[in-house]
């Protein structure tokens, strides 16, 4: 199925166990070897993305049998140096980075020919192989530092000794593959922070290669030519990368709980799950073992409020590199700031994942600023509540970029439209499926937002409705904020309003502040228009209101007041709107009955409520911020009887019609 245009399913929480699909890395690793390996390979790669099959496609066009059998694999291997071809080889590596950087060496150390294409995407990064010179392999760009790649072969490379300065796992592993096509001992000397999976798979093979580490360097020496024995059996764990996007979708939403099974939990693959740890993630691992050189077990992971900011150094980029960009989906729910230092790898993946992450998330409503390579995240702005629906584009068709932001959409309410949302099969081909199975409906929160003048009868109508409802509902009356701050402003006597003092003041609100009936007084009433309108009080309301709104323990919130559906709760961030409205006169009456029947309130006038209301009404739709409307997908309910129990019927029946859906 297409999905040029893909805006994803929100506000969704998984539970279960799950066994994902076998790692990208170490699938592609497993074919290159198996290639060179003497003798025949037998491979287990459960649901392989994109990348996997273009390495096994690529070592076909070399002469490399490959027999498939559902998820299992028989690769008759020819040896170091493959087996003779006349003719120049064109292989397309489509948009596999990993299998470009690591087949080239295997090429040029052989006697055959190769041209090396790609898609438009890996067209556009550069092949960062230059260093391949040393080992005198013939590997020529025919675009300056980009793909064609045009590759000479021949099988008398030599040992060198080189040293790589950036933490990139792609040329280290190349570096010694070109090793091992090579005659005499190669030492390399790089980053000790990469990833390793290259070393580790062919210390389990028995190859001769030595390792050692000193502070923050890595030696690498490794032997030329020699026997590199076949993988037997071998069953590929699951992706940590993909386990990522998952493992952020149960953390950040309320009742998941999840199990991932025989995960990868190689220590340079697992930096992202150390991170998450320090924000507060509940993460933990699960019936580890060795297998085949890597660590391997389970991940459990549950949801975690209360996530804190923090400070990734340069150092731990390496080994969470992939997983960046979900990482800083993360960031934008933590309770404080959180720092990305040195993210200069990211401008060399699919993408420039730096710059891509900085557009997007900003356009989504990120408070987010770009330093040189450094980020800083400190959570969402008001823009993140707009009912506009932002397109994720020009990101490259980078699997990882789409991903991120579907989860970003799956943690949240807000709508967002993934444009090539198929370029996940590159390393998750089977990601929908995956959230489908593991969807938790459980514990699925339906938010009622609604808007009306003063005096319609909304507080009344929805506590009525959430009487109905029992525990399962809850009911907030957004007004009661604006006019607990008019009570406190009209207990400290003075004339002039004080918007520093009351903003101050919005810490202390609880829910049983909001239930004192001194809030209704007329004296409250005739002020509270004033303070409502002033747009500082207005912009440090919102946050307080939405964290009772999502953050509440019932399944259906029912938020009335003013603006709901415009302005706190607008598109997708409430499941129903309605606008209850009622005629001026009625309203009135049942204002001034209600005030009558308070001790406290025996002098008023019915004409002094009536004219008073039709002030506010005024004010509250003629008012520049936020003017009182009804929008365009909101149910209007007419109020215009004394008995309300047809507005109430009407509410709960489309209420139920929404729950019905979930």
């Amino acid at each position: 199925m297409a999905m040029k245009n893909f805006i994803p399913e929100n506000n969704i929480s998984l539970k279960g166990t799950v066994e994902l699909g076998s790692d990208k890395s170490l699938s592609i690793r497993a074919v290159l070897f198996a290639s060179i390996a003497y003798g025949i390979s037998k491979i287990t790669i459960l649901n392989p993305g994109e990348d996997a099959k273009t390495a096994m496609m690529a070592v076909q066009k070399l002469g490399i049998k490959i027999i498939k059998e559902k998820n299992h694999y028989t690769i008759f291997g020819l040896g170091i140096g493959y087996g003779p071809k006349k003719k120049q080889i064109t292989i397309d590596c489509r948009n596999s980075g990993t299998t470009l950087r690591l087949i080239t060496p295997l090429i040029a150390g052989s006697n055959l020919s190769a041209k090396i294409i790609g898609d438009k995407s890996l067209s556009t990064r550069p092949y960062r192989l230059e260093f391949l010179k040393e080992f005198l392999m013939n590997v020529r760009p025919t675009n300056k530092q980009y793909l064609p790649l045009s590759i000479r072969g021949h099988s008398n490379c030599i040992q060198t000794e080189i040293k790589i300065n950036k933490p990139s796992a792609q040329m280290v592993s190349a570096a010694t593959l070109a090793g091992i096509m090579s005659y005499g001992e190669t030492v390399i000397e790089c980053p000790n922070n990469v990833r390793d999976h290259t070393n580790r798979m062919l210390k389990y093979l028995g190859y001769p290669i030595k390792i050692k580490n000193k502070n923050n360097t890595q030696i690498i020496k490794v032997q030329g030519r020699r026997y590199l024995k076949e993988l037997q059996n071998y069953q590929i764990p699951s992706d940590p990368s993909s386990s990522a996007f998952i493992i952020a979708i149960a953390i950040l939403t309320k009742g998941s709980h999840l199990k991932i099974k025989n995960v990868c939990l190689n220590e340079f693959r697992i930096g992202f799950i150390k991170i998450l740890k320090r924000m507060g993630a509940k993460i933990v691992f699960q019936n580890k073992k060795n297998y085949f050189g890597e660590t391997v077990g389970d991940i459990v992971a549950s949801y975690s409020p209360n996530l804190k900011g923090v400070t990734i150094k340069s150092n731990e980029v390496a080994s969470a590199i992939d997983e960046i960009p979900v990482l800083a989906i993360v960031a934008l729910f933590c309770k404080s700031k959180s720092y990305f230092y040195d993210l200069t790898e990211l401008k060399y993946k699919e993408s420039n994942r730096l710059e891509v992450i900085y557009k997007n998330l900003k356009l989504c409503g990120a408070d987010i600023i770009k330093q040189k390579d450094n980020l800083i995240i400190n959570g969402l702005t008001e823009n993140f509540y707009s009912s506009q629906t932002p397109i994720i584009k020009d990101f490259k068709s980078d699997h990882r970029i789409a991903m991120a932001f579907y989860v970003l959409a799956a943690v949240s309410r807000k709508k967002i439209q993934i444009n090539d949302f198929d370029c996940i099969n590159v390393s998750f081909p089977n990601f929908l499926n995956t959230i489908q199975n593991l969807k938790n409906n459980k514990d699925k929160k339906i938010i009622l937002a609604c808007d009306g003048g003063v005096a319609t009868g909304k507080t009344s109508i929805l506590k009525r409705v959430s009487k109905h409802y029992k525990s399962k509902a809850a009911f907030i009356d957004s007004g009661l904020l604006y006019r607990y701050l008019t009570l406190v402003h009209l207990k400290k006597g003075k004339s002039k309003i004080n918007v520093d003092y009351l903003i101050k003041e919005l810490k202390n609100i609880t829910i049983k502040k909001l239930q004192n009936p001194n809030l209704h007084s007329n004296a409250v009433s005739n002020k509270v228009s004033d303070i409502a309108k002033i747009p500082k009080i207005r912009e440090a309301l919102l946050p307080v209101q939405r964290d009772l709104i999502f953050n509440s323990d019932e399944k259906i919130m029912l938020v009335g007041g003013r603006d709901i559906c415009s302005k706190i709760l607008p598109g997708a961030f409430s499941d129903l709107k309605l606008f209850i409205d009622a005629d001026v006169k009625l309203r009135a009456k049942r204002r001034y009955l209600e005030l009558l029947s308070n001790k406290k309130e025996q002098k008023i006038e019915y004409q002094e409520i009536l004219n008073a209301l039709k002030a506010r009404d005024s004010a509250d739709k003629n008012r520049k911020v936020s003017p009182l409307k009804k929008t365009r997908d909101s149910v209007l309910i007419n109020n215009n009887s004394n008995d309300i129990s047809r507005p109430v019927k009407r509410i709960i029946d489309l209420l139920e019609k929404e729950i019905k859906k979930h």
